[in-house]
């Protein structure tokens, strides 16, 4: 039996039961990293609505909300829950899912990309590796991650396209 985890925009799990399933839903110029540390099974997924924090006086949203909050954040909870001190020579890995251009208007603010620039930029500064990516393009998706597998299911609204990264 499994046990459906829903991620909203903003939100984040962490999970090292192998019953859970993490999901998050219609993910078009937003972006999911998956976190993964597959020695203790343990995985995190967030959903990212922007690149970073900035400029958001007065519209300040969960950690979650920016890739330049979240990533941390992330990376915090998996370890904490994974039992680990220290983020150097872990086996951490990571995915990224989504960053689409969506919306007529989406061309001209770029939110998708700058969303997926952030996160690369982000993966990099940690030195946490980009194991898997589905993104870019101009559709949405649902990630599914299983943490008893580590397999992340990207599944297409428009179609039934589905893709294992």
């Amino acid at each position: 039996m499994s046990n459906l985890k829903v991620i909203g925009i903003g939100e984040w799990q962490v999970s090292r039961d192998p019953g859970d399933l993490l999901v998050t839903y219609a993910l078009g110029s937003c972006v999911a990293l998956v976190l993964q540390h597959p020695s203790t099974m343990t995985a995190g997924l967030v959903h990212i609505l922007l690149p970073d924090s900035f400029n958001q006086a007065g519209h300040q949203k969960s950690p979650g909300h920016y890739a330049d909050t979240a990533v941390p954040l992330l990376i915090r909870k998996l370890l904490g829950t994974a039992g680990i001190s220290s983020l150097s020579g872990t086996g951490l890995s990571a995915k990224l899912i989504g960053g689409a251009a969506t919306l007529l208007n989406d061309s001209h603010f770029h939110v998708g990309k700058r969303n997926i620039v952030a996160m690369e930029q982000l993966l990099q500064r940690y030195q946490i590796p980009l194991m898997g990516r589905d993104t870019g393009g101009s559709v949405a998706r649902t990630v599914t991650v299983e943490v008893a597998t580590g397999t992340v299911v990207v599944r297409y609204a428009a179609t039934r396209k589905e893709v294992i990264i």
